[in-house]
């Protein structure tokens, strides 16, 4: 089985607790085949600075339910020592969700490198601050050769 590129995202939520709104966003983008969830661990630390964590395949079918297909995807890659490097740098009181993603678009992509007898030799992601600060002076430079 050929995987895409694995990538972590680890998002914070104030006030210890999830809205499910990013839900249909993984959903969507799981359907056009952009991405897939490898694995999804919830983690919730209280004013005392307790950790509760669990992963999508804890759930129970009920808490599950709103994931749908996603759930069946769960491969449990993010180890034990993960999850403590997250919860160490989350406030108390607040809470985070780790997702391990799985970037689909690429197998193809990958396949026809390998087919053609080529290599990736280096890859890598850019942070995102400096795709921010990136795309923020693209805005500027836009903004400044636009007709007045």
């Amino acid at each position: 089985m050929t995987m895409g590129p694995l990538e972590y995202v680890v998002i914070e939520f104030e006030g210890n607790h999830f809205t499910g709104e990013i839900l249909p966003e993984l959903r969507a983008l799981r359907n056009q085949g952009v991405l897939r969830v490898v694995d999804l661990v919830f983690i919730q630390k209280d004013e005392a600075g307790n950790v509760m964590a669990r992963e999508l395949s804890d759930l129970s079918e009920e808490e599950a339910q709103p994931f749908g297909p996603m759930a069946g995807d769960m491969l449990r890659l993010l180890t034990p020592e993960d999850i403590d490097d997250v919860a160490e740098s989350v406030p108390n009181n607040s809470a985070a969700a780790v997702a391990l993603l799985e970037h689909t678009w690429a197998i193809h992509l990958k396949e026809t490198i390998l087919n053609a007898r080529g290599r990736v030799i280096s890859a890598g992601m850019i942070p995102a601050e400096d795709v921010e600060v990136l795309a923020a002076e693209l805005a500027a430079e836009q903004q400044a050769a636009a007709p007045r």
